[in-house]
């Protein structure tokens, strides 16, 4: 940027110097006497300039379209989003995830959890101010082995019942 504007101010004294100081007081036969070095300095200086804003313009392009860039902004908009539903919801909000390895299972359950039953419950006695705080700061994770989704065989018995 600090280059584009001083190719631009080098343009506006280029100018006077081959349009008004030049033609008066430069030596008989000199360059800044004919009237092409106007024409001829404007237009390098403005080639160069032209340059540098596609530099810039072209960089600030990859900036805000390169695809991960965006990605991350639009995850992080998401993350803000799910934040605030999870955090103010009043009902209550479970995500379970099954575990890639172990074949377990991970349930995680909103702070509105918490005020289920909250009239004759544990926070009976606390302000609804007080409620709301403990809903911000708390969430129960649940995690489950992958056993507790094998069914197993009733041997007890000779009817082969699944239990």
């Amino acid at each position: 940027r600090y280059l584009t504007t001083i190719v631009w101010s080098t343009i506006v004294v280029l100018f006077f110097v081959t349009s008004l100081i030049g033609p008066q007081f430069a030596p008989e036969g000199s360059l800044l006497r004919s009237p092409a070095a106007n024409m001829m300095s404007e237009c390098f200086l403005d080639v160069l300039s032209k340059v540098l804003f596609l530099v810039v313009i072209v960089d600030v392009h990859y900036a805000i379209f390169d695809p991960v860039a965006r990605t991350e902004r639009r995850l992080e908009e998401l993350r803000q989003l799910m934040a605030a539903v999870w955090e103010s919801s009043s009902d209550v909000i479970a995500i379970s995830v099954r575990a890639a390895g172990s074949g377990g299972a991970s349930t995680m359950l909103s702070p509105a959890f918490f005020g289920l039953g909250s009239s004759d419950g544990p926070f009976r006695n606390l302000s609804n101010e007080q409620i709301k705080d403990i809903y911000r700061r708390k969430s129960i994770l649940y995690q489950l082995s992958d056993e507790a989704f094998q069914m197993k065989m009733d041997t007890s018995s000779n009817d082969d019942e699944f239990r």
